[in-house]
């Protein structure tokens, strides 16, 4: 009898060791398969790093101005300054029709953006003596193109100044310096660089057969204010 109910503690207590090792490797192995999945999500996570990426290709350049490097030198022979003469039969009617300065300031479109130049300027309107023998819009803009080309200038732009560039000088700004420019209305815009001298051509035709040529050649101003000596003091 003892040795049956021995026999039977045996058996309990051999079956609860196997047990738990059966146990123990359930678990283990539940373990060893969760280790992978867990790599397997850390190393996915670094996608997200893309976005800057993303940011920096969403930045806009800005845009680049007209490069004046890019003209080629010329050494045509200009004449004396403005330079360009009107059309055959075309004339400065009123003293209003022809004005000029030592130095003042032109605004320029070069196609992207409103430039300033500065230094001798002459802004001519020419109108036709004879109504019936007016040239065409595209006479006078031809004659010019052809003029400059020959002396070793380039057209800039022909278009109309944008509404959002205008906007960003204003309006009044801009007249001030246009020249009685329309901004209304596309303007051919050419540039002559020599050695020596940068001048920029600006004409615009009108539907009365009229046009506007306004030269500018840049330089420095002149300086004639000075500080009151002790002589000028004494004839005072």
């Amino acid at each position: 009898m003892k040795q049956t109910i021995l026999s039977i503690a045996s058996l309990t207590f051999f079956g609860s060791v196997a047990l738990l090792g059966c146990k123990a490797k359930t678990a283990e192995t539940t373990q060893t398969a969760a280790a992978p999945a867990a790599t397997a999500t850390a190393t996915a996570a670094p996608a997200p790093q893309a976005a800057p990426a993303t940011a920096a290709t969403a930045a806009a350049a800005p845009d680049a101005t007209f490069d004046l490097n890019s003209v080629p030198v010329s050494a045509a022979n200009l004449g004396a300054f403005p330079y360009l003469s009107p059309l055959k039969g075309y004339e400065t009617r009123y003293d209003s029709d022809s004005v000029g300065f030592d130095f003042d300031r032109t605004y320029v479109y070069d196609g992207k953006n409103i430039i300033p130049v500065e230094g001798k300027i002459v802004r001519r309107t020419y109108r036709p003596a004879d109504s019936e023998k007016a040239a065409s819009e595209l006479m006078v803009q031809r004659n010019y193109e052809n003029l400059i080309k020959n002396l070793g200038g380039v057209k800039v732009s022909a278009d109309k100044i944008p509404d959002e560039t205008l906007k960003k000088m204003g309006e009044t700004e801009y007249n001030k310096h246009s020249g009685g420019l329309s901004v209304y209305g596309p303007v051919d815009t050419y540039v002559i660089r020599q050695k020596d001298k940068e001048v920029w051509v600006q004409v615009q035709t009108a539907s009365d057969n009229q046009y506007k040529l306004n030269v500018t050649e840049r330089a420095a101003m002149p300086q004639q204010a000075a500080v009151v000596g002790a002589a000028d003091l004494k004839k005072n």
